[in-house]
């Protein structure tokens, strides 16, 4: 086995060879680098608004921190970004997937150039980045970034249609509900109205009315029953106050006790048949008579206030039996009124709803903005991404050297030579006692004479 020390000598006397072989193996190497097929890879970035909220409705979904949310609208994107919609609108308006090469009809070569397109393109996101990366490889840089910005403006052309025409088929269709759900509260407010006009029932709470009527009256009779008696008991008695108290009473009894006085002054000058005193006794007995009268009227009064408390006491009492067998004859239609009155609360929510929507639906057809903008434009690159140069002249560099390592050390291996004196004492298995290299040479390196040791 060659030791380390004679692999290096070996390798210095065998130089040339080294950078023979090592610099065939790197121009081969390196021309086959360099003739390969050039192929450019343009980049470009899309970055998508996850904080936006939807101009027309409060409940659209704003910005979340959520991972699963993030990764499932930026998933969503990509896959739009790959979808027919826009891949192949981009092939359709790209003249290089045009060309006669992709195939005999446009349909092959739609295809066909969809299949090149989804090949080269390639899109990527890091894990918690809202931000989207595109790339993609054509065989010139003009061509890879005009594609790539064409994907791009096509993505955020198509997302504001897709947003926008989805909108609009909502539109249509909450349009047609809206209809039916308006037609079917008129037709609840028209059985409701009807039904009302039928049983001479106003407003909803009726039944609260009628039991306010029924308190009502319940009051008016207590008040008129004690009325009532208050009046029967003065019923034709004179002796009531309120016979006392009556003005014609009062005056009559003025009248006779002036008469009467004026009677017990004449008597003292007088005799009972004096024409005057005849005359003031007839006067006064005419006054006791109407104060009688008088009295007698008031009782009467009396006696009618006391019939008419009770006649009101009788007509309150059949109103408030009346009102209570109507009250009783209500009950039922109050429940057919509530069942009725529910169907229109129900049809107007529904219509309200779905009014909502539509107006929601209509003005999200008219949003003209994506959630997602471009962070840059794809511009032509400089250098090739295919073949990569540098890796292709680190890989000549690389396999040359160790081509030429290996032609020295091959050839080495074939043709062994004693050139170190530890190399000389492994081979011979004898001692070395003298080295007889010319060490004053001048001449080192690999122009160095050979040198050999002595045993």
């Amino acid at each position: 086995m060659i030791s380390f020390a004679d692999l290096i000598s070996a390798i210095r006397h065998r130089i040339r060879l080294v950078l023979l072989v090592g610099g065939v193996v790197f121009l081969a190497i390196a021309a086959l680098g360099f003739t390969r097929p050039r192929a450019y890879t343009a980049t470009s970035s899309i970055l998508v608004d996850l904080t936006e909220r939807d101009p027309v409705s409060a409940n659209s979904a704003n910005g979340s921190d959520n991972s699963s949310v993030l990764e499932s609208v930026i998933g969503t994107q990509q896959d739009i970004i790959r979808s027919d919609a826009v891949l192949s609108d981009v092939v359709q308006r790209s003249p290089q997937f045009q060309s006669a090469a992709l195939g005999d009809t446009p349909t092959e070569r739609n295809q066909n150039g969809l299949t090149m397109l989804r090949r080269d393109l390639a899109i990527s996101s890091e894990k918690g980045s809202n931000v989207i990366r595109l790339s993609l490889t054509a065989k010139s840089p003009e061509a890879a970034a005009k594609t790539l910005n064409l994907i791009v403006d096509t993505f955020l052309t198509k997302q504001v249609t897709l947003r926008s025409g989805n909108a609009r088929g909502n539109a249509k269709w909450y349009d047609a509900r809206t209809r039916d759900v308006r037609d079917r509260l008129e037709a609840a407010q028209s059985r409701l109205s009807d039904f009302q006009r039928q049983h001479g029932i106003v407003g909803m709470n009726r039944m609260d009315v009628e039991a306010d009527r029924v308190r009502n009256l319940s009051t008016e009779l207590v008040a008129a029953q004690a009325a009532a008696a208050v009046a029967q008991s003065k019923s034709g008695s004179t002796a009531q106050p309120e016979v006392a108290q009556s003005t014609i009473v009062q005056d009559l009894q003025r009248e006779s006790g002036l008469q009467a006085g004026k009677v017990a002054e004449l008597s003292k000058t007088l005799g009972p048949n004096h024409p005057d005193m005849l005359a003031a006794n007839a006067q006064l007995s005419a006054l006791r008579g109407q104060l009688a009268s008088a009295r007698s009227v008031q009782a009467q009064a009396l006696t009618a206030a006391s019939s008419a408390a009770g006649r009101r006491e009788s007509s309150i009492r059949a109103d408030l039996a009346a009102q209570q067998t109507r009250m009783l004859a209500l009950s039922g239609v109050q429940d057919q009124l509530n069942v009725l009155q529910r169907d229109v609360d129900a049809a107007r929510a529904t219509y309200d709803t779905v009014r909502q929507r539509y107006n929601e639906a209509t003005l999200q057809s008219e949003v003209s903005q994506a959630n997602a903008s471009r962070l840059d434009r794809a511009v032509p690159p400089t250098l090739p991404s295919k073949p990569n140069l540098i890796l292709w002249i680190i890989a000549a560099i690389v396999m040359g050297a160790g081509a030429g390592l290996a032609a020295a050390i091959g050839q080495e291996m074939l043709a062994p030579r004693l050139r170190t004196p530890s190399g000389t004492a492994s081979a011979l298995d004898l001692d070395v006692i003298a080295d007889m290299t010319d060490i004053k040479s001048g001449t080192t390196g690999w122009r160095a004479p050979r040198k050999e040791a002595m045993a």
